[in-house]
């Protein structure tokens, strides 16, 4: 075998790598080591020797290279996937180390926390409930108002000096409306 040039295995049946006893298959640029494939016990095992140095997945998207998804290894093998991330219906997006947080589709929508602390929605501009992306059910302004909607009219609206409420407060079977009280 020369070690000029290509080394080219070309064969009608499967080529076998074989390496026993747990043993590594390793990839070498110049004699330098930057890959290997190893068994450790049922899984496939595929590791980048080198500090920092990304894992990659890469394809063709058309007639591009795209990277698909990159396993970034200086900062803890954080994976960016280069689209969107898909699972059937039932299939769940698990988060925490007891899968304290889940969101997945079973014929309806759902996130489900069963963490032993709050769920949380932080943002720094407005948070809207609605109904696709014409009908607003509430609406939570940073600094300013929370808006409780009927059937896309504001109902319920938080002012710097108390409440709004546009048509009919009802309490204990007594209603108030203008200013006047009926029971």
């Amino acid at each position: 075998i020369s070690d000029t040039g290509t080394f080219t295995l070309d064969v009608t049946g499967n080529i076998i790598l074989d390496a026993d006893n747990s043993g590594s298959i390793h990839l070498k640029d110049n004699n330098v080591q930057y890959g290997s494939f190893y068994k450790s016990g049922n899984n496939l095992v595929q590791y980048n020797p080198i500090s920092d140095g990304d894992i990659i997945f890469q394809g063709l998207d058309g007639a591009s290279t795209i990277n698909a998804l990159i396993l970034d290894m200086s900062d803890g093998g954080s994976a960016t996937f280069n689209h969107d991330i898909k699972l059937a219906d039932n299939g769940k997006l698990r988060l925490g180390a007891g899968s304290d947080l889940e969101m997945y589709h079973d014929g309806n929508s759902k996130i489900t926390d069963v963490g032993a602390g709050n769920l949380e929605i932080t943002t720094n501009g407005i948070i809207k409930l609605q109904k696709g992306d014409s009908e607003y059910m509430a609406q939570f302004n940073v600094d300013g108002a929370v808006q409780l909607y009927y059937d896309n009219a504001i109902k319920l609206a938080t002012t710097s000096s108390g409440i709004t409420v546009t048509g009919i407060v009802t309490t204990g079977g007594s209603s108030y409306q203008d200013g006047a009280i009926t029971d």
